[in-house]
Parts: C-alpha cells; sequence; structure tokens
C-alpha cells in the first residue's frame, strides 16, 4: 500500500485513514521513525516494553535497560523492513 501525502508547514503529516487502519494504530498510540540508507520508516508501536518485563525470563547476558530491549528492537524492526524492501524491488524487476 503506498499515499502521498502533503507535509504542512509545522512539519507534520497525517496517516490516512486506510494506513492507521491497515497498521493497527489507534489515537496515542506512539509511532517509531527510523531512518535507513535514505529511506524514512515509521513503525508502530502498540505495545509497552514495560508490559512484556520478565516474560521471557532472566536473559542470558544478565539483565537490559527497557532503552537497550528498545533500541536493540528498532535495529531489528529496522533491518527487517530494509530487508523487506529489497525483496520487494527484486521481485517488482
Amino acid at each position: 500500500m503506498r499515499k502521498e501525502v502533503v507535509l504542512s508547514g509545522k512539519g507534520q503529516i497525517t496517516l490516512p485513514k486506510d494506513i492507521r487502519d491497515a497498521v493497527g494504530l489507534k489515537p496515542n498510540d506512539t509511532v517509531l521513525f527510523t531512518v535507513d540508507d535514505g529511506r524514512l520508516i515509521l513503525t508502530p508501536k502498540t505495545l509497552s516494553f514495560s508490559d512484556l518485563a520478565g516474560f521471557l525470563g532472566s536473559p542470558p547476558n544478565g539483565p537490559a535497560t527497557l532503552d537497550e530491549i528498545e533500541d536493540t528492537i528498532a535495529s531489528a524492526a529496522s533491518e527487517t523492513a530494509s530487508k523487506s524492501l529489497r525483496t520487494s524491488k527484486g521481485q517488482a524487476a
């Protein structure tokens, strides 16, 4: 899905409803912006990582802070999105 939107004079955009619905964004949800190889990737952050504390048990390398966990997940999400873009480009060619 692809949509064109206009950046306002204040640097704001409105995400079209069908895009919000497709990724499950609701009012007051948080999103993560990642810039990767000149591309802007917007990822919904619909779950607080603090909600998952202790879910997997003790980490093998000792405890990690929530910031470290969020950074690791953001990096993995960016990597996955980049791979997906490269794959879709390869299929279109």
